[in-house]
């Protein structure tokens, strides 16, 4: 994600910012919602291949203070 941008964004508009392309791991993930400020994430690549499931990545940002439905 360009952390960057997606707070640039998310700063100068009043409708819910989601980021997208870019997440290699969970932090990146948590970066883009916490320091990006977006309220939501896409993931693809790390899904598709297998490297985390959706579980293990909600489950994660949980335990670091997201709020996420289970």
């Amino acid at each position: 994600y360009d952390i960057k941008l997606t707070r640039a964004v998310a700063e100068a508009v009043d409708i819910p910012v989601i980021a997208s392309g870019g997440a290699g791991n969970v932090n990146h993930i948590y970066q883009a919602l916490t320091e990006g400020k977006a309220e939501a994430a896409l993931v693809a690549s790390i899904v598709h291949y297998g490297t985390y499931s959706i579980r293990q990545i909600k489950e994660e940002l949980r335990e670091r203070g997201i709020e996420v439905r289970l």
